[in-house]
């Protein structure tokens, strides 16, 4: 019996390493705290994510109760780069490793999901133009002839856009609105498998500075698709991306023509049309001297003054609009019986609450589980 049963085991899946570590780091843990929770050592764990030993029984239920990924999550076989992805970071100082660790493997397991998807469904296709730009140049001309050459590839004529989320869904970006609870981390974006990803803060709640936010992630993917972020260039291709959000959304031309004043009824004005917060917009008018240094320390005084740098007037009026593509897809693979809930889940080895928010399918739409009945003591008093 004894002998049998060593058999059997023989040919039970076997625990990859790499995908503990994965699991661990999706969920933003760090070895220390992961092995208090596993209430094994910090050793151990290290020796887990090597491969060094496997995990006994007790310590990979443990695992999948931590991590809250299936079984089949840890035995299931990624392609994944050795050095992982390269996202564009806003700061490698503020924000702290675990966070980018974590957020990394979202947009990982945001790709595995596509690559699901596009066996049954035709996504969009990548329409970036093609530029010649070269990020060590730091031609400011460069970079808004960029903007201009993205406006006209995308018919967006010389106005205000609206629904940049929208727009960048058709010409084939990937993009994930979900909490990331890091207050220095509002959006960041990466390449994948020839395909634009960007990950975006519903943490923010306003739409001007959302749609700042992803005008920026879209000046990386088309400024600097061949660059690698590191700690001597990053402060360099940010300035380039926000010179690249700026001049998309508020055009040369057209906007500065608009600009009659410093007051910030004035920009509230501006704000209304253009949808982009009063702080972007006179950061803007520096950049084109339409105004000088101290009208613009003027300007930012005001919203100081006023309390209103971070929460602005109008804000309300802008709504961010939720990504589609994700969240259809998988819709339509369910409702036509393509695919079931439990071949998804099969497939993808994923836990069905993860594919839920990186596709903004709303909570229980996948995950239907029960949750158990505790019975209570009914109170005599």
């Amino acid at each position: 019996m004894n002998d049998l049963f060593s058999a059997d085991r023989r040919n039970l899946p076997r625990v990859i390493p790499e995908r503990i570590r994965e699991a661990r780091e999706a969920r933003g843990l760090q070895i220390e705290a992961f092995s208090e929770l596993l209430d094994i050592t910090k050793q151990a764990v290290s020796r887990l994510e090597s491969g060094l030993s496997a995990p006994s029984g007790e310590t990979f239920g443990r695992i999948i109760a931590v991590t809250r990924q299936p079984p089949a999550f840890f035995t299931t076989p990624r392609q994944r780069a050795a050095d992982g992805i390269l996202p564009f970071w806003r700061s490698l100082k503020r924000v702290e490793l675990h966070h980018r660790k974590r957020i990394a493997r979202r947009l990982e397991w945001a790709s595995d999901v596509v690559a699901y998807l596009e066996r049954f469904i035709d996504l969009p296709t990548i329409d970036l133009p093609s530029l010649d730009f070269e990020p060590a140049s730091q031609s400011i001309e460069q970079i808004e002839a960029a903007a201009d050459a993205l406006r006209s590839a995308w018919s967006l004529g010389r106005g205000p856009i609206r629904d940049l989320s929208a727009i960048m869904e058709l010409h084939g970006f990937i993009l994930i609105h979900e909490a990331v609870d890091c207050a220095d981390m509002d959006a960041v974006s990466c390449w994948q498998s020839g395909r634009p990803y960007v990950l975006f803060s519903s943490d923010v709640t306003s739409g001007p500075r959302t749609a700042y936010n992803l005008a920026h992630e879209l000046g990386h993917m088309l400024l600097h698709s061949s660059v690698a972020v590191t700690s001597d260039n990053i402060n360099e291709i940010e300035r380039q991306a926000n010179r690249f959000a700026s001049a998309l959304l508020l055009p040369q031309d057209t906007f500065s023509r608009e600009v009659l004043g410093t007051s910030l009824s004035h920009f509230e004005f501006l704000k209304q049309k253009w949808g982009v917060s009063i702080a972007a917009m006179a950061y803007r008018c520096k950049d084109l001297e339409l105004i000088n240094v101290n009208q613009h320390g003027y300007i930012m005084r005001q919203l100081n003054m006023k309390r209103i740098r971070n929460h602005e007037p109008l804000d309300e009026l802008f709504q961010t609009r939720e990504p589609t593509i994700l969240e259809s897809s998988i819709k339509m693979l369910l409702d036509h019986g393509v695919q079931t809930k439990d071949q998804l889940e099969e497939a993808l080895a994923l836990s069905l609450g993860d594919i839920e928010r990186l596709c903004g399918l709303p909570k229980g739409h996948l995950d239907t589980r029960v949750v158990p009945f505790t019975p209570r003591l009914r109170n005599s008093n």
